[in-house]
């Protein structure tokens, strides 16, 4: 099985490659499915290179924010983004209040759509961003990118984040890149590691091998591996093992990985418990109430304390179950089904197009059977 390349690392390669004039042709590989995000993000950097744009970002978060500050550090622009109502609901008001610094900058949000930035013809320095990393980290890795490219123009640029930094692991990736980067060596990008995560569960009851599973990546769910170890499995290109234990998880460490370990943690032999999981109600979808409607849906035992999570191991029954139109529900509802042994009927097949269009051939090779639920 195969994951795709890295969503997270596509995105944030992609602004960095459009700065630095390298062609994208050089940062994707050629011939396989791309991750809806990744495309939206790409078509959308190349509608920027002209003074007006209009850019759908569809239910994209991370292309939604990359992209708003990059049209603001962007002279003589008037772009107009619209997406999903959901994506309209997520906040967004910190990195729109910290751009407005830009002098001259127009910035005007609809009910909540659309959203339209007028950049001035010439910006001037130094421009110093200020944004709370308490809702997302992603404002400030936006804002860490635009620094980047006003950088890149001539322009000094500064980030200062206040407060604390929820899932500061993508951050850190964010500077690693614009670290890393340079026209005359860019870096690969790397497999997946929210996409091996669903794999790495796979293999470990059908034997499958994994490729792409690449360590030390910096990715935030790059965690699912020592998470995996600490329960007392093994990891090469499968998962092997009898586990003797149960998760302790705190989400803010790696958010989207989650719902897939809710779902192996109904196999393991003791509760595992996910701590400030409050953050995964912010998501595409309310991830929280989600996890918590999958393992209903399939019979098995959790509760919720505060912001505590906590998964029994237990027996599924086949069950149906609404992803709500999230990708990372979706599959983690198959990762489930296949682990428990039962059948599984499922409404919002297609949402995995936005992190992993190859999910359900890969997923087969495995033995997943899915029936569509219309």
């Amino acid at each position: 099985m195969k994951p795709p390349i890295s969503k997270s690392d596509a995105q944030r390669a992609l602004v960095l490659a459009d700065i630095l004039n390298v062609p994208f042709s050089e940062v994707l590989p050629e011939g396989e499915a791309l991750p809806r995000d990744v495309e939206v993000l790409r078509d959308g950097l190349i509608a920027l290179r002209q003074p007006t744009a209009r850019i759908d970002c569809h239910d994209g978060g991370a292309p939604f924010r990359f992209l708003l500050t990059q049209a603001a550090v962007l002279p003589g622009r008037r772009v107009e983004f619209v997406g999903t109502q959901r994506l309209g609901e997520r906040p967004h008001g910190p990195l729109m209040q910290a751009l407005r610094v830009i002098p001259g900058l127009r910035l005007t949000a609809g009910s909540p759509w659309p959203v339209i930035v007028e950049s001035p013809s010439e910006i001037r320095g130094p421009i110093s961003f200020n944004v709370t990393g308490v809702e997302s980290s992603q404002f400030a890795s936006s804002l860490l990118l635009g620094a980047a490219r006003l950088k890149s123009a001539g322009v000094a640029a500064t980030v200062e984040v206040s407060g604390a930094m929820t899932s500061g692991g993508y951050f850190e990736l964010t500077r690693s890149w614009v670290e890393r980067c340079s026209a005359l060596s860019f870096p690969a990008v790397p497999g997946d590691w929210s996409s091996l995560g669903y794999l790495l569960a796979l293999s470990w009851v059908s034997g499958a091998r994994v490729e792409r599973i690449g360590f030390g990546t910096g990715h935030p769910d790059e965690a699912i591996a020592e998470l995996l170890r600490g329960v007392g499995l093994t990891i090469s290109d499968r998962v092997e093992g009898v586990a003797t234990a149960g998760f302790e998880v705190d989400c803010e460490r790696c958010p989207d990985a989650i719902p897939t370990l809710a779902a192996i943690a109904t196999r393991l032999p003791t509760a595992s418990t996910f701590r400030r999981a409050g953050i995964l109600r912010h998501k595409e979808s309310d991830r929280l109430a989600g996890v918590q409607e999958l393992l209903t849906a399939a019979g098995l035992s959790h509760s919720l304390a505060g912001e505590d999570l906590t998964v029994l191991p237990g027996s599924a029954r086949s069950f149906r179950f609404d992803a709500h139109d999230d990708h990372r529900l979706a599959m983690s509802a198959a990762v489930l089904a296949r682990l428990q042994g039962v059948r599984l009927t499922l409404r919002g097949m297609g949402s995995v197009a936005k992190s992993f269009p190859d999910f359900w051939l890969e997923a087969a090779e495995a033995g997943v059977q899915v029936e569509a639920w219309t």
